[in-house]
């Protein structure tokens, strides 16, 4: 997969940008603030996802402007393709002339992956967080998986109000059963669709890490489930494996209503990662951990291409100069199958490039060097 060609017009700072991309790398330098990361969520939109710094559509828009326009034309194994995506009060997309229902629907057609400083914290971070890189991961692969992600939000806010209310009113205690019912069902699929991912996401995470480290470390992954065991995971839809978990579900019932949330369930899950048998999060180096992190987005790229047939724009904002020489030395010349949009403040980060293209963002305006 390639993108070709990145037209805005309003969107954030930037100045009416064409942006045509080469294969492989292309280096955008500029100081802060002067519109890098901007160009960068311009691309990842059309994924069909959210930007990827939580900003609301109607904050996308050029300050004093009332909506924003984005159009690109990118090449996969089908054929060229051209994307158009415009907020004029609310969002709406076009896939070669053709309206969209939802602008979720080009996540069946470009695949990207984004990288940024605030990801080599992943180890180290929230659960939250980890479960969130696991939803975005997943969604690009499976389009269902967000749907029953939405679901399972839904009935789990209606069980949780629920929780809150049993104390003052206990007749209502026994409806709860008809949303753990639900929640069970939906918990079981999504539980599921994380064991596979995260067991085919290994293979690919041990060899790259293998390579950032040269051959000295050995990294692991597992699913924490706080419903299922390691030693009995989720891996089939089953009446006794929904059972399993409709039954954690009440056995944690009184617990949940004196404090009233759920207390398990894929909302409480955890990523755990070890280098060495040893957990990375708890025991490794701030270097250990941004190699854990680097090799987990690189492997979410390999496994993406993998399942669709398709290499993955990688976006990589602003990571240079987070990184030592090793792994800097890693991006610039092992991605070369793949093409890359990397951003940085300083050239010199750059300096072991054997092959790219250099842009300059400045004040909104891009320019070829």
């Amino acid at each position: 997969m390639k993108l070709d060609i990145l037209t805005t017009y309003q969107f954030r700072n930037l100045k009416e940008i064409v942006f045509e991309a080469q294969p492989g790398i292309n280096i955008i330098y500029g100081d802060n603030a002067q519109g890098k990361t901007n160009l960068m969520e311009a691309i990842w939109l059309f994924t069909g996802a959210k930007s990827f710094r939580g900003a609301k559509e109607n904050e996308l828009a050029t300050i004093g402007k009332q909506g924003y326009k984005l159009y690109c034309e990118f090449t996969n194994s089908e054929r060229k393709q051209a994307a158009e995506l415009w907020y004029e009060g609310s969002k709406k997309a076009r896939l070669n002339g053709v309206p969209l229902k939802s602008a979720g629907e080009f996540g069946q057609s470009f695949f990207s992956v984004a990288f940024s400083p605030a990801d080599l914290q992943l180890i180290k971070e929230t659960p939250e967080k980890r479960r969130h890189f696991l939803d975005t991961a997943i969604s690009q692969l499976k389009p269902s998986y967000q749907n029953y992600l939405l679901q399972y939000g839904k009935v789990l806010a209606q069980r949780n109000a629920l929780l809150k209310e049993v104390g003052r009113f206990p007749d209502l205690r026994p409806t709860i059963d008809l949303w753990d019912e639900q929640l069970a069902k939906l918990g079981t699929i999504l539980t599921i669709y994380r064991n596979d991912y995260v067991a085919k996401l290994s293979v690919f995470l041990k060899e790259i890490y293998l390579g950032i480290s040269s051959g000295e470390e050995q990294i692991g992954i597992s699913y924490l489930s706080s419903v299922f065991t390691t030693n009995d995971p989720a891996m089939k839809y089953t009446d006794s494996i929904i059972n399993n978990y409709y039954n954690v579900l009440q056995d944690k019932l009184e617990e949940d209503i004196q404090t009233g949330f759920t207390s398990c369930g894929i909302h409480r899950d955890d990523l755990e990662f070890t280098i060495n048998g040893i957990s990375a999060r708890s025991f490794g180096s701030q270097g250990q951990q941004r190699s854990c992190a680097l090799a987990l987005k690189l492997a979410e790229s390999k496994l993406l291409a993998t399942v669709t047939g398709e290499e993955p724009v990688m976006l990589l904002d602003d990571v240079m100069s987070e990184l030592d020489v090793r792994r800097q030395d890693y991006i610039l010349n092992h991605l070369g199958h793949q093409q890359v949009v990397l951003t940085c403040c300083d050239l010199s980060n750059t300096l072991r490039l054997k092959s790219g293209n250099i842009y300059k963002m400045e004040n909104g305006r891009l320019t070829s060097l």
